[in-house]
């Protein structure tokens, strides 16, 4: 949430499914009171506390959201107006049902993608206009292929789009499933995480120099490592007087990405 909120891309993946129960809030206990400060970090603070009351089955969690500005007010920092507390609040409550279905039960696929995509929303309508998430799921996996086919999933329909939904796809693998639901909807991508591991450039052989990559950016033309941030630079050939001319912007565009990729989000 805080990425995206600040305009980064966030990859995750589904291999955290089935890993522990959802515990659910401790119901035997009086609830907990936080009062959301106007930051973007009070919105992801809120989310943290939401989640940790269903992982952890501690102390249910409220919410004050009187210290938000009000709609339409201005962000002088980001820039723009704020959407108020509307969309928060929101969020919050679609959380809360998603995990009341499921506690006492291990975390799903779905539930994972589920509270992912409705964050993506969140951010959405408060006020960035945009989000970014890519989703890497098994190819095998049923439950994740159909999450975006809205016949078997239509509660899914109003957040579903917020997120690229790609396989970890496999060299000679049956792509049949696969090719249905893109025939449906244009998803899921399909990503080969081992050739992206064994090529830094394909036309230069197996070389193994990002054996650390795990995922890439939400548009996927750009394989990363785990919390690698990707870079692309825009140049304009048609600017120049020649080809050394060109060049040289090249080597001040790809210097300049460079050092853009070891800055912080903040």
């Amino acid at each position: 949430m805080d990425a995206s909120m600040v305009g980064v891309g966030v990859g995750f993946d589904t291999k955290g499914a089935e890993s522990f129960v959802i515990r659910g809030p401790k119901t035997d206990r009086d609830s907990e009171l936080y009062i959301i400060p106007d930051t973007r970090e009070g919105w992801v603070e809120s989310m943290a506390r939401l989640l940790d009351t269903y992982f952890l089955g501690i102390a249910p969690v409220e919410f004050d959201y009187t210290q938000i500005r009000k709609a339409g007010a201005p962000i002088k920092g980001f820039g723009g107006v704020s959407s108020g507390y509307k969309p928060l609040e929101e969020v919050h409550t679609y959380v809360r049902e998603v995990l009341d279905k499921n506690v006492g039960s291990p975390i799903t696929i779905t539930t994972i993608v589920d509270i992912m995509n409705l964050i993506g929303k969140c951010v959405v309508a408060g006020n960035v206009r945009r989000t970014a998430e890519i989703v890497f799921g098994d190819s095998t996996s049923d439950e994740y292929i159909n999450l975006k086919n809205y016949k078997k999933n239509p509660h899914r329909e109003s957040y579903g789009w917020t997120s690229n939904n790609s396989i970890f796809a496999e060299l000679g693998m049956d792509y049949r499933d696969a090719a249905d639901r893109i025939n449906d909807n244009g998803e899921p991508g399909f990503a080969w995480l081992q050739n992206m591991q064994d090529y830094s450039r394909m036309k230069n052989g197996r070389d193994r120099k990002d054996h650390r990559v795990s995922g890439g950016n939400p548009c996927l033309e750009q394989s990363l490592e785990s919390y690698e941030l990707c870079c692309l630079v825009e140049t304009f050939p048609t600017n120049h007087e020649n080809l050394d001319d060109y060049i040289k912007t090249l080597k001040y565009a790809y210097l300049y990405a460079k050092t853009v990729t070891l800055g912080k989000t903040h």
